[in-house]
Parts: C-alpha cells; structure tokens; sequence
C-alpha cells in the first residue's frame, strides 16, 4: 500500500510538472499563460491591498493616539514636565491643516512624538508636506497666515497620520492658564481604540456588506482568469490522448497547467501590489493618511491568498474538465448541451436570506464577532447566488432569440448559442459587483433617513463664521476685532454678537463663599445672553423695529426626533424675565457678577435661523442696553460675508483670524466638514464615496479580465474569422458583432445585478429596520460605468480583430 501511495503521489508530481512544461512552451504557450497571469495577478493585488488595509489604517490610529492631547492626563499643577496646549486647527484650499499651540511649564516638558524641542515663542516646527508647501509658489495666501513666525524644525514621521498631513506646532506666550481651550497636559498619548465610531452599528454594517460586495467579485474574477485559453489547451490535450494519455493523466495535467498560472500571477499580484504602494499612500480617509510602509497585508490573510489561489485553480480545471471528454480524435463538449439546473443555483441565495432574515442591528448594539460572520456568510452566498444566476439566464435568454437582425446581430447571437460557458464566466464578476454596490447603497440611503434635517435653511455660500469659542478675547478687543475683520480683502459685511450668560441674583440663604472670600452663584445661569447692535440683531430676531437700548427675549426652543423646531415646555424652561428684574452677567467666570437689570423695553420675539451660537440666547440687548463692559470672559462670533467674485476671500479671512488670535475658529459654513455636529453624516458620504470608487475600480480590473478573454476568443476563432475576410464580410460588421457578443451578456447581467441588488438592500434594511429609498443616481452611475467598460473593451479588441482578418489566416497544418 505505501508503494501504491508513492507511486501515486509520484504520476501526480509527474503529470502536473507536464503540465507547468507545457504552459511555459513555445510562444502560444507564453502567450496563454501570460493572459492568466495577468488575470490572477490583478485579483490577487486587489486581494492583498484589502489585506493591508486594517494594518495600514490601525498604525494611522495608534500614530495619531500618541500625538493626542485631547484624551491625554490633565494636570492642575505645573510642574517642569507640563506645558499648555491648545487647539488651533484650520484648513487651507480644502486641506485640513492640524495646528496646536504650545508653552512648557518647566525646562523638561513632555514632548509629542516627532519634536525633538518645544519651539518657543514666535518659533514652530512643521510638517514636511506644510514646509513644502510654504516654500512654494502655491503657499502665499498660507505663510500670511504665519507671518513673524519662524520655522525651526521638521515633525518626524512618528508624528504624523501620513506623508501628506498639514500639521504644526507654535510656540506662543499667550497661553496663560487652564481655560476654555486650553488645557495642561504631562504627557501625550490616549484617544479611543477605533478609526470608525464603535457606537455605529448600522454604518459599520455598510462597511462589512461593502467589503463583501467588492471582494466576492474579485474571487470569481480570478476563478475565470484561470480558463483563458481553455479551448486551445484542450486540443493539445486530445493530441495527448492519441499518444496514449488516458483521461486522469489528461486531467492532471490540466490541473499542471493552470498551477503555472496561478503561480506565476501570484508573483505577479505581489509585483503589481507593491508598485500600488507609493499611490495608495495618497489616499485619506477621516484624515487619515497612510506612509508607503504602512501598507503591509496582515500575514494570515496573505498566507491564504497565497494558498487559496493555486488550490482554487486547480479545483477549478479539475471541475472544468469534468464537462469536457477529451478523446484522441478531439474535444466534444457536452453535446448535445446539458440543460443547466436552477434548484443549486436558487439555493445558494435562499440559504443566504436564511442567514440574514434572524439578524437585527440596533441602534446602540456594536455588530458582533457572530452577527458579523453571519452577515459575512449570508451576503456571501446571496451575492454568489446572483453569479450562479447569470449563466442560467444567459442560456434561456440567448436560445429563444430568433434568427432576424442584421449579419452583426447573427453573428453575435449564434456564437453566444454554441457556448455561453465564457461569456457568462466573464460578465459574472461585473454582475456580482453591480449587485452589491446597489444593495450598500440601498442600506446607506435608508440608514441615513434618521438624521435630523438642517435646522438652519438659511444660504451658507460665501459667508463663514469667526468665532472666540474660549473666551479669550478681551472684550475691549472686540471693536478692533470687528474692523480688521470688515477691513479684510473680499469682505463685503460683518455682524458681530458678544455671547454670555446670565442668571437671577443670588439671595442671602442661597450664596456659597469660595475659597478666596469671593461670592459665587449656586445655581447654574439659566439665560443665553446676546449684546450686538441693531444691524446683528436684525438677523437672529424677528422684529419690525430695533434702536439703540432695545433688549429682546426669545423663549428657549428644542427640536424634536423629526428635527423640527418647538418651544420648550414652560416646566423645562427658564421663567419670562420681567421688567426690573436684577440679573447677574456672566456669573461663573470666576470674578463677582455684575447686576443688571432688565428694562422696560424688553420685548418677546420669535428667532430667525442664523449662525450665531445657532440661534440659542434667549436675551438679546444692544450696547446701550447693556455696557458690553459688564460681561466678563465672553465669546465673541462674527458672521463674515464674502464677495463671490473673490474665492480666495476665504483664506484672507483664516488669515487676519489667525493674526488677531491663532485660537479663533474662522469656518466656511458651506464646508460642513468644519462643523462638528454634521461629522456622522460625512462619515457615510465618505463610505459611500468609497464603495463607489472600490465598485467603478472593480468594474475597471472585471473589464480588463474581458478584454482578456475577447482577445483569447479572437485568436482562437482566427481562421473563422480569415474566411469570413475572404467571402467579403465587412469589417464594421465583424466589429458590431463583438460589440453584441459583449453587450447582450452584460445588459442581461445589469439586470439581473440591479434585480437581486435591491433585494438583497431590502434584506439588509430588514437588518435595520429602515425603509427602501433606492439611489437611482448611483445605480445609473454604475450601470453607465458598466456601458462605457462594455465600448472599451470592444474598442480595445478591435486592433487585433483586423489583423487576424488576413488571408494568411487561413493557412494550417
């Protein structure tokens, strides 16, 4: 028996090395493994990069968590490790610019990781794509932004998210103590353990069907990359078979032949990933950037691409040449033809939906290891399903077509009738992945249906918002403020509004003594207080007249689920300050409030959506109301109109903000990215922009696998198509007839994607419990993709189509 066992394992290494011979002779030889390899080697790219994509964006994390002062030990007491930090981040023509000011406490601060030294004041240490960028011509508008500051060092790679990132860090001796926006920190470091929010399930959920959606393609497209040239390759194994090959040698060998294929596109899928690496390093997502390094696939995930793919091409020729008998005076493939079965084909999604219809996602539950393997799983098979589908479909379709149209037409259609197998083999992939992009964005159109409107419909183009959010503007410094502001290149207006708050006096038994004697409010201050002028008032109030010494109060609002706007029940908010009730002005900024007492005057009005603090003070006065001087730390907003004719107009404003105080926010309110209360919504614009360009990526890598198999198809129908030549066919017609051969499978394929996608989105937004809103913009988008794929591959095949159209074509041995 242990003789019978060598003898076999030895036919075995025998009959597959024939086969490795056999793909590497001659030049057809070379020529038919090369197109495999091409074919695998592009699959197994796409395969590594999705491998590299959790260590490249975890060491983008950990990067940014050891720089991190927003989540690191706060500490009261300056010592001569501590330092003050604060915030001072900005954008630059659409590119995130992270900014922090600094000012060590002693001579042995801590340090963030790529600074060797705290620059000092009026020094900074920058980025090499912001130093860069300084230096060129493309960088005037931004080193206004740093004028008087020298740059005094580079941060390290350790210290930055990826090659591109804008980032810096300016000394400053403004930072005096622990206030709104700034803070003191021992050490950097810390910050949450996920790129994506943990508390999204529904979004990580898009995520994972996405993933799905985009790899099962690539699997199937490598599944048919390893059949080109098939029809050739079973000649020459009929050929063996007169020499006395008997069938099972027959079949090692063609298993032999497609493991050199395999093979060799797996040496070429490493060549083709490594080469990707330098442009992926590019790509930003959350801004998050990637160092070429970073892009290393997992080990695990790598050792099974190394071995799935030899394995699953060789199972595939295995299972391939059971349909063919390979007889020593030719090849006949299942004639007559076997009618293809449905029931497998339609039990591949059903078991899929049975995996999906239990699972729920909601709202707070984080998807877990099993729900996630089970998703994984279900969407799997249902997306397989849809590629076992096509074939069935292509056969029912294509036999009922009748024997009418033009030359083209026929010519197309009758060669679609004799053999469907590498039409079907090389159109599922595009189906596979039209399919499950529709089901993603079906799940994230309907995902996003609990996301509260815009509370404020007000126009945002060309106006921004500078604010004083930590109150360290002195309020003497407002006036100037305002006019450097209007001053500004490209400014049309400005309205300006000193923010606050205010609260009822406190009485004798409700006062608490602070540590220095000083008398402090016990109650938190239940009013928003507002002090701007006529002009700034105008736009946050509804009124019909406002003078100098008017004082307005607005009830408190809230919104609801829907996001509409309603008045606070009277239980929850704040009782009607009445005329001559004394009020104390800002009475938690540290120091004794100042008194006030409302007027007479004071008016009930109803707001008017703005971009002051989002509407939210329910006092609003004039200066002659309340002297500005009575407030004590307040935060100072300006709304800033441009001009549309000036679009840099918008830098020189980020410019004179970052000159009267670097910590001042200056945000282009058309640029929601800046405003954190809407970073959800971009987050699944940025998911779905990503499943969109990973489809249209997919579609592009489907449709060079075929170009390849048009081309493998042309070459083995070169003396058809010589004879063709020589009875005076003419060449447009050949030309529309593979023009038809690629497009009826893909129209047919596009149906069927668009079909199964959105039942298989319903599922899914089963999952969630979300109604159906369908993307139709996004399904044209991808079916557009899939027409201009179909008119480049036959645009592509055409230069070879004339020149096998040549008489010498017809000669043969």
């Amino acid at each position: 028996m242990e003789k019978d066992r060598r003898h076999l394992v030895g036919s075995w290494c025998r009959d597959l090395g024939m086969g490795v011979r056999f793909a590497a002779g001659g030049r057809e030889g070379w020529i038919r493994t090369a197109l495999t390899a091409l074919g695998v080697g592009l699959g197994v790219a796409v395969l590594l990069v999705a491998a590299a994509v959790p260590h490249a964006v975890s060491t983008a994390v950990a990067r940014d968590q050891a720089r991190s002062d927003t989540f690191s030990p706060r500490s009261t007491t300056a010592t001569d490790r501590t330092l003050l930090v604060a915030q001072t981040d900005t954008a630059y023509r659409d590119r995130p610019v992270r900014g922090r000011l600094v000012r060590p406490d002693g001579d042995r601060p801590a340090t963030p990781p790529g600074v060797p030294r705290l620059p000092g004041p009026g020094e900074m240490v920058v980025s090499p794509a912001l130093a860069d960028l300084l230096a060129s011509s493309d960088g005037a508008d931004l080193r206004d932004r740093f004028r008087g500051v020298r740059t005094v060092g580079r941060i390290g790679a350790e210290g930055l998210t990826g090659p591109d990132e804008l980032a810096y860090y300016q000394g400053s001796d403004r930072l005096t103590g622990v206030r709104a926006g700034t803070t003191r920190i021992a050490s950097f470091g810390g910050g949450p353990d996920a790129a994506f929010p943990t508390d999204q399930p529904q979004l990580l959920l898009a995520i994972l069907v996405g993933s799905v959606a985009l790899l099962v393609p690539v699997a199937v497209f490598i599944a048919a990359a390893v059949r080109f040239g098939g029809e050739r390759r079973d000649r020459r194994l009929a050929a063996l078979r007169l020499v006395g090959t008997d069938r099972a040698t027959t079949r090692r060998i063609a298993a032999g032949e497609a493991l050199a294929g395999a093979l060799l596109g797996l040496l070429t899928g490493a060549a083709v990933f490594l080469a990707a690496r330098c442009p992926l390093s590019g790509i930003r997502v959350l801004d998050f950037g990637v160092f070429p390094t970073d892009v290393v696939p997992d080990w695990r995930p790598a050792a099974l691409v190394a071995l799935a793919v030899p394995a699953c091409s060789v199972g595939v020729a295995l299972l391939t040449m059971r349909r063919i008998t390979v007889e020593p005076l030719g090849v006949t493939r299942s004639a007559p033809p076997v009618r293809r079965r449905l029931w497998w084909r339609l039990l591949l999604p059903v078991v899929g939906a049975a995996l999906l219809w239990p699972v729920t996602v909601g709202d707070t539950a984080m998807v877990g290891t099993r729900v996630a393997a089970q998703v994984v799983a279900g969407t799997s098979l249902l997306l397989l399903g849809v590629a076992a589908l096509l074939p069935w479909l292509l056969d029912a379709v294509v036999s009922r077509i009748g024997s009418g149209g033009g030359p083209s037409w026929q010519l197309a259609v009758r060669r679609l009738q004799l053999s469907t197998t590498t039409a079907a083999r090389s159109v599922s992939g595009i189906t596979v992945a039209v399919a499950g992009v529709v089901a993603v964005q079906l799940l994230l159109a309907g995902v996003r249906t609990n996301e509260l409107p815009d509370p404020l419909p007000v126009p945002r183009e060309h106006q921004m918002v500078v604010a004083d959010r930590g109150g360290e503007l002195p309020v003497a410094g407002a006036p100037g403020m305002f006019d450097r502001l209007r001053g500004t290149r490209g400014v049309r207006s400005v309205y300006g509004a000193l923010l606050s708050e205010a609260g009822p006096l406190p009485s004798a038994g409700h006062r608490a003594a602070a540590a220095d004697g000083r008398e402090e409010i016990a109650d938190p201050a239940p009013y928003r207080l507002a002090v701007a002028d006529c002009d700034a008032l105008r736009r946050m109030v509804r009124t019909d007249r406002c003078a100098d010494g008017d004082v307005f109060y607005t009830p408190p609002r809230a919104f609801r689920e829907d996001g509409t706007e309603t008045v606070l029940p009277a239980a929850d908010a704040p009782p009607v300050p009445r005329p001559g009730t004394r009020l104390a002005i800002s009475p938690d900024a540290g120091s004794r409030p100042a008194a006030w007492t409302v007027p007479h005057t004071v008016r009930t009005v109803d707001t008017l959506p703005s971009f002051f603090s989002l509407h939210e003070a329910n006092i609003l006065a004039t200066p002659g109301a309340l002297d500005p001087a009575l407030l004590r730390s307040p935060s100072a907003e300006f709304e800033v109109h441009l001009d549309p004719d000036r679009p840099e107009a918008v830098e020189y404003v980020r410019n004179t903000a970052a000159q009267i105080d670097p910590r001042l926010d200056a945000m282009p309110l058309w640029d929601t990215s800046t405003r954190s209360s809407e970073r959800q919504p971009e987050l699944y614009d940025i998911v779905r922009a990503a499943l969109q360009a990973g489809a249209v990526g997919v579609l592009c890598l489907i449709g060079a696998g075929l170009l390849i198999s048009v081309l493998e198809q042309l070459r083995e129908r070169r003396l058809l198509l010589s004879a063709l030549d020589a009875f005076g066919t003419p060449r447009r017609t050949l030309g529309r007839s593979v023009l038809w051969q690629t497009a009826i499978p893909v129209v047919l394929g596009l149906a069927l994607a668009v079909g199964c996608g959105l039942s298989v989105g319903l599922l899914l937004l089963h999952l969630v419990h979300k109604p159906m809103l369908p993307d139709w913009p996004g399904i044209a988008a991808l079916a557009g993709t899939a027409g201009a794929v179909v008119l480049a591959v036959t645009a592509l095949s055409l230069p070879l189509l004339w020149r096998l159209m040549r008489p010498d074509g017809l000669r043969t041995e």
